[in-house]
């Protein structure tokens, strides 16, 4: 039985008039753009250098994600995934191949020195893994999903306990908890402790030395122990920037939204509202729960939003939990994200990849919607093949980063892992009946190049 307890006064404060947003579309003018390539020594399309050089720099030959986390007056910090130094161990180990970068550059990037970044390290030319204590699962598929800076603190979030060779998640909104039933000759056991879908901790450094980053689980108030698991449902979590101007009305500094996907691209998001003086502890997150009759969101506790379980003892989503409908089909895809507030359209806008060949964009007034429908800002009918990833059918004279396909063709790329780059964003002049325009920059990754690009998309608002 789930039922609303009375709304917290700092999620209160997020509370607006109805708006306008189902009314509005967001549109994209022309194409996204690729501006430079962040990671990796050599650019994939021109073959000049990078401005990173991250491999004579840091022996970072490959890696992907990158989710930026903004300190607000210092470095812009990115969590990036599974890394490919000079000499990498096979895929499906268990040691930490994550990689941290860090950049001060305010200017918006540009193709020659893109966002002046650097990889921090251990040692000359090696970069840094960044670790958890107490020790989780950092290997392959076991990376930092999203972070915020709170109180002198980074914050993180960290998937671990995931299959290096998961097996396919199916959506399942009532119990998305549920672990599939490993196939016959499956490389995952599908076990609690090594499955498809894993689970995140949630834990903070003190950056003083950014080489020497240590994230430690935080431990519970009530009782000293650690909290190793997040909320049921949030299995691949992101927070947005902990930042004062998050809302249309002024100033919102009390709660920080955190957004969570229960089954890797496979899900509709879930939304918790995290107080900035207890953000290390769910155990005080509200958690939205839909609408009541009045349209007005619900809000559980994290006891109400566990409490439901079925005959089997799987946990049950809240009726309404998630964020939007699938509409059209295909829409419960979510994995990686990111979710900003966007000044200059003064909406909140998420991001997120829907299949192997679409990024996608919805926007909202609040954290909890309404969210708009999908608006495509990157997929195949943009000239992105050989220009951007490779294609099956091979590009020549431009490097393929995995072995041939058993049919003899050439491994494709694809997108993944759309993260905004917020302290670029600029607004720009409306065009035609457009009410508010505003140009983003972001980071997707492509697979084969397995390296992290950095884009730039112009966006409009139109009733």
């Amino acid at each position: 039985m789930f039922r609303m307890f009375a709304i917290p006064a700092a999620i209160a404060a997020f509370l607006i008039l109805p708006s306008r947003a189902e009314a509005e579309t967001l549109s994209l003018v022309g194409n996204s753009t690729k501006v430079c390539q962040l990671t990796g020594q050599i650019d994939w399309v021109t073959n000049h250098p990078t401005n990173a050089q991250t491999q004579s720099s840091a022996g970072l030959v490959a890696v992907d994600l990158g989710f930026p986390v903004d300190s607000g007056k210092g470095p812009l910090y990115f969590l990036f995934g599974d890394a490919r130094p000079i000499s990498h161990p096979p895929f499906g180990i268990v040691m930490p191949d994550d990689a941290l970068g860090l950049t001060t550059r305010t200017a918006p990037p540009d193709s020659q020195t893109c966002l002046d970044m650097r990889l921090t390290t251990s040692a000359p030319h090696i970069f840094a893994h960044p670790t958890v204590l107490p020790p989780i699962d950092q290997g392959t598929f076991n990376v930092p999903s999203g972070g915020t800076f709170l109180q002198d603190k980074f914050y993180a979030f960290f998937w671990t306990e995931h299959c290096s060779r998961p097996d396919v998640l199916l959506p399942d909104p009532i119990a998305p908890d549920t672990l599939p039933v490993s196939p016959m000759g499956s490389n995952c056991p599908e076990a609690a402790e090594n499955n498809s879908i894993g689970y995140s901790v949630l834990a903070f450094s003190k950056p003083a030395k950014p080489a020497a980053f240590v994230w430690t689980i935080p431990p519970n108030p009530t009782y000293g122990q650690f909290l190793f698991h997040m909320p049921s449902g949030f299995a691949y979590v992101s927070s947005v920037e902990a930042k004062p101007e998050m809302g249309p009305n002024g100033p919102k500094p009390v709660v920080v939204p955190v957004f969570g996907a229960a089954r890797y691209r496979a899900s509709i998001p879930y939304l918790a509202m995290a107080p900035r003086d207890t953000f290390g502890d769910p155990d005080t997150w509200s958690f939205y729960g839909g609408l009541d009759a009045s349209g007005n969101p619900k809000w559980l506790t994290r006891v109400q939003w566990e409490s439901g379980h079925n005959s089997a003892g799987q946990w049950l989503a809240p009726p309404g939990a998630e964020l939007y409908a699938a509409n059209p089909p295909g829409e419960r895809c979510v994995g990686e994200h990111s979710v900003t507030w966007n000044e200059p359209l003064k909406r909140w806008l998420l991001l997120y990849n829907c299949g192997l060949w679409n990024i996608e964009a919805r926007f909202a007034p609040d954290p909890w919607g309404p969210w708009s429908p999908p608006t495509s800002i990157l997929n195949l009918a943009q000239p992105v093949l050989c220009s951007l990833i490779m294609s099956e059918n091979g590009c020549p004279g431009q490097t393929t980063y995995w072995p041939p396909l058993a049919n003899g063709k050439t491994t494709p790329g694809f997108f993944y892992a759309p993260f905004v780059l917020n302290r670029y964003t600029q607004a720009t002049p409306p065009q035609g009946a457009a009410t508010r325009s505003a140009t983003i920059y972001w980071l997707v990754s492509t697979w084969n190049p397995y390296q992290v690009v950095v884009m730039q998309s112009t966006l409009v608002l139109t009733p």
